[in-house]
């Protein structure tokens, strides 16, 4: 799959199936591939496009401190290299901050935001995972510790009772030929703690889906809920028994609750 010269960054991105245009912006510290469980309700009905945000997978990790702004702004170029004139976002926890940030600097471009387990304003529960990964990282801890170290974190009780899971996703993070790295971890992690949307969130006039999960432990559902509560066009919907990661918990009804929200906007 192709890579495109955003700025200063070689941004990697695919595009899957044909139709209208919905574009899936990962997380902290993850690439596009968290999103291949939720792809195959996509693909049949939309044009797909899947990337890499600055700092992860196989997209160019530049040194210093980046910014939810600047991420952004790497997306609304992609869209432009694409001739991507309006499209449907979805973007999980930081990949929430930037949908939320497109929503506001560039409401033309999109059609409906969903914002799944994403807040105004990073607290301090978050604050203590970042700092505790990145202690480990530092000390070069293997990346099975640090796929253990997280799990807890980000999903639910009953996912991580089922037998097997915690291996699955071991052998996931091992297998992916594209780790994160302390550089982009870095990077990133400075773009989450400056971002603070509480000044204009209120502003966003785009039709929006605001998901969360009820045993989200990093962004609370009261956290989430209040930021929809704070938007003047949004939906609210918490999944029961889901942690952080709803995509890989739930990715059928995932699936099923954006699509029903984007057939009320036709």
């Amino acid at each position: 799959m192709p890579k495109m010269k955003i700025k200063n960054i070689s941004m990697y991105y695919e595009v899957h199936g044909v139709g209208e245009p919905i574009i899936f912006i990962a997380g902290f510290s993850v690439d596009h591939s968290v999103w291949q469980e939720v792809l195959p309700y996509f693909k049949d009905k939309y044009k797909v496009i899947l990337l890499d945000n600055r700092g992860a997978g196989q997209t160019d990790i530049p040194p210093g401190s980046y910014t939810i702004a600047e991420m952004a702004d790497d997306v609304v170029q992609l869209c432009g290299q694409l001739k991507i004139k309006q499209a449907h976002f979805v973007g999980n926890s930081m990949g929430g901050l930037i949908v939320q940030t497109l929503a506001f600097k560039q409401p033309d471009l999109v059609k409906s935001a969903t914002i799944s387990n994403a807040v105004m304003t990073i607290h301090t529960p978050y604050h203590l995972y970042m700092d505790a990964q990145l202690d480990l990282l530092k000390a070069q801890a293997p990346m099975h510790t640090l796929i253990k170290a997280s799990a807890s974190w980000l999903f639910s009780f009953q996912f991580l009772s089922k037998p097997g899971a915690v291996e699955q996703l071991i052998q996931q993070g091992l297998s992916n030929p594209y780790p994160f790295t302390l550089p982009g971890y870095e990077g990133q992690y400075r773009a989450l703690a400056n971002f603070d949307s509480s000044a204009w969130v209120s502003q966003i006039k785009v039709p929006t889906l605001v998901l969360a999960g009820d045993e989200d432990l990093i962004f609370n559902k009261e956290a989430v809920h209040n930021l929809a509560k704070n938007m003047l066009n949004a939906e609210y919907f918490c999944f029961t028994h889901c942690g952080h990661l709803p995509y890989i918990e739930y990715p059928k009804l995932f699936a099923s609750e954006i699509k029903s929200f984007h057939a009320k906007l036709d």
